[in-house]
């Protein structure tokens, strides 16, 4: 495959990038308050991760940029942490608890999805019945993944329809259809050790 897209999605953010052939790289950019004159490869990141806060902020939804990074983790993770991607993707049937190298707490992901329920109830009229309130927070994760993509090719003239996209880190394989078919990329490619 000549044209990818890389999305590395782990438990606190995306990382994507663009191969078209050779690499991109960046010759001036910045870390934190630091500005770098050196060449680097173009990597573009977003806070969409699997340990993504999901909340109801000002009576909306939102994912992140908030992570339960690995300690306390998700919720699912069963040792108090808040409602993250990890527990709406579980909730929703689309992870397999007993395929995890944890033991998964479901009900401890239940009572915090219920708290976000209530909380989103209080605040607007109609909230939605659960499935749509946990494809909301999908979406949300989704189109922010998808802005990343966008970012190194849209904007630069490059139609992202062109390219493979090619899903790895813990989290890849949970979005990356979803994240293609926002952007009409055709082939998905999964590493075995992805």
């Amino acid at each position: 495959v000549e044209r990818v897209i890389a999305f590395d999605m782990g438990g606190t953010s995306t990382d994507v990038a663009r191969f078209d052939g050779d690499f991109e790289y960046v010759f001036e950019h910045r870390v934190g308050p630091v500005a770098l004159a050196a060449p680097a490869l173009a990597i573009e990141t977003v806070a969409a991760g699997g340990g993504s806060i999901c909340r109801v902020e000002q009576g909306r939804l939102a994912v992140g940029p908030q992570s339960a990074g690995a300690d306390p983790g998700p919720a699912s993770y069963g040792v108090g942490g808040p409602l993250s991607l990890t527990d709406v993707n579980l909730l929703l049937g689309r992870l397999v608890p007993d395929r995890f190298p944890i033991p998964i707490d479901m009900e401890a992901a239940c009572a915090r999805f219920d708290e976000l329920r209530l909380e989103l109830e209080s605040s607007v009229s109609e909230a939605g019945d659960d499935e749509e309130i946990l494809e909301g927070l999908l979406r949300i994760a989704d189109e922010r993944m998808g802005d990343a993509i966008r970012h190194i090719s849209v904007r630069k003239g490059i139609d992202p329809a062109g390219y493979s996209l090619v899903a790895f880190g813990g989290a890849g394989g949970q979005h990356a259809c979803r994240v293609a078919e926002l952007l009409e990329i055709e082939e998905v490619l999964l590493p075995g050790d992805a």
